[in-house]
């Protein structure tokens, strides 16, 4: 079982279905292997466009059920689904996980048995109540793979035999169990994505503190989630926005804010906001938020939390704030600031002045964005690379370490390619100091997908 992917504490998964969205929250405490195994199956894209297959609402609600592979297919029977799971493309087989259900007052669940098959009395910590999400199986125990149930009602009749895994919760504005409840058969998930928790499997060698990857990674996965987005009153208008809390924290894709230039004050929840066009300046206030700031000259500014900051186009001014933060400049002309925290600096497409400020920061540089760049006055400036708070400065793209040119130059180092196009400057270190500074980063990285 060590090979199997195992859910540390809790995440939450949201499933969009019929253009809604619908939340879960994963019991990791609970049944770890059980979900585990949703969880990857979800970072795989598994669940994006299968149906749920079985919905039995007669006589009474019972479960609505999904998950069999083969429902993607239109032409697929439907009396034939069910059977079907999760085919590992490591191994070429169906993936199984074993029947995996922790009863009160244990420390460790009981593993491969029904509670009858162990001799167990006593009911189990997660039970199949109303709005409760647990594997589907065949006869015998360590048969699920990739089919689920949400249960419609209380059916306590499962429990001991059925792996309960996690449960159906609303945020303020949306009531997932009212999506759950109008589910009909042959309704397609859409999209689902984790927004919340730590994923055993995301890895990085750009953002390597394990935290802040995934709490990077789950606000672009809500903001990537197809969704309608919250907008102001008046979309071609001035707005001065601040967001209330009860916006932030329902299930919907995000703030946008319009055409105008506006002032925007997140709430003390993880915002999404999207400057659109205009020139903006948004402020992300407490907790962890995702500023992108559109079309224009923006000045963006993270505040408290781990934030992600994309000015996207324009000549944009970005600060990070406290904590650590990605920070990207997008196209144009930016200026970027991590200030406190270990932050990420990417200045992407444009000339661009990289300042960390405190912390160990990680400075990215583009091989392609070098194509041509002869003038140091066009390339992007690291201001401060400190390798003695820890800093380090990535290459991103296919290419060795040993085909950079570091050059003493007025001021600092020049890092070049061997044809003379030079990637950057870093001021005020010299030539040594910078390479030992710096690593290779592919560009597949997980880490460079963020903003």
């Amino acid at each position: 079982m060590e090979e199997l992917v195992q859910l540390q504490g809790f995440a939450t998964v949201i499933l969009v279905v019929n253009g809604l969205p619908i939340s879960l929250e994963l019991n990791g405490t609970g049944a770890p292997i059980t979900a585990g195994n949703f969880v990857d199956l979800v970072e795989r894209d598994f669940y994006d466009g299968i149906t749920f297959h079985r919905v039995v609402l007669e006589p009474t609600p019972f479960v609505a059920q999904a998950g069999d592979p083969n429902s993607r297919d239109p032409n697929f029977p439907p009396d034939q689904l069910g059977s079907a799971g999760f085919i590992d493309p490591a191994t070429g087989q169906e993936r199984t996980i074993p029947l995996e259900i922790l009863p009160q007052g244990a420390t460790e669940p009981i593993i491969g048995q029904t509670f009858a098959e162990a001799g167990v009395t006593v009911p189990p910590v997660l039970q199949n109540q109303r709005g409760t999400i647990a594997m589907a199986r065949t006869d015998d125990p360590n048969s699920a793979s990739s089919q689920f149930f949400i249960n419609l009602t209380d059916s306590d009749f499962l429990d001991g035999r059925f792996a309960v895994f996690g449960q159906v919760v609303n945020g303020v504005g949306v009531n997932s169990q009212a999506v759950v409840d109008q589910i009909a058969q042959g309704d397609r998930i859409i999209d689902a994505e984790v927004v919340d928790g730590i994923v055993a499997t995301r890895s990085s060698q750009v953002v390597t503190d394990p935290f802040l990857l995934n709490t990077f990674v789950n606000l672009v996965n809500k903001f990537s989630l197809p969704l309608q987005f919250f907008t102001t009153r008046n979309l071609d208008a001035d707005n001065v926005v601040t967001i209330p809390p009860e916006i932030a924290i329902q299930a919907t894709r995000g703030v946008l804010t319009g055409g105008g230039n506006d002032l925007v004050t997140g709430s003390v929840e993880n915002d999404v906001i999207n400057g659109n066009q205009g020139n903006d300046t948004i402020t992300g206030n407490v907790g962890n938020d995702y500023i992108f700031g559109g079309q224009d000259n923006d000045s963006l500014s993270g505040s408290a939390g781990n934030d992600i900051l994309n000015g996207n186009r324009g000549n944009d001014v970005i600060f990070g704030g406290t904590n650590g933060d990605y920070i990207r400049g997008g196209q144009g002309n930016d200026n970027l600031n991590g200030n406190a925290g270990n932050d990420l600096i990417i200045g992407d497409l444009g000339t661009d002045t990289l300042t960390g400020e405190a912390g160990a920061d990680t400075f990215l540089l583009r091989v392609d964005e070098a194509a041509g760049v002869r003038d140091p006055n066009l390339a992007d400036r690291i201001v401060d690379l400190n390798l003695s708070q820890g800093d380090r400065l990535g290459i991103v793209g296919s290419i060795s370490l040993s085909s950079l040119r570091f050059n003493a130059v007025s001021g600092g180092t020049s890092i070049q390619l061997a044809n003379g196009d030079i990637l950057g400057q870093v001021l005020n270190v010299q030539p040594g100091q910078v390479q030992t500074a710096v690593f290779i980063a592919p560009a597949d990285d997980l880490g460079l997908t963020i903003g």
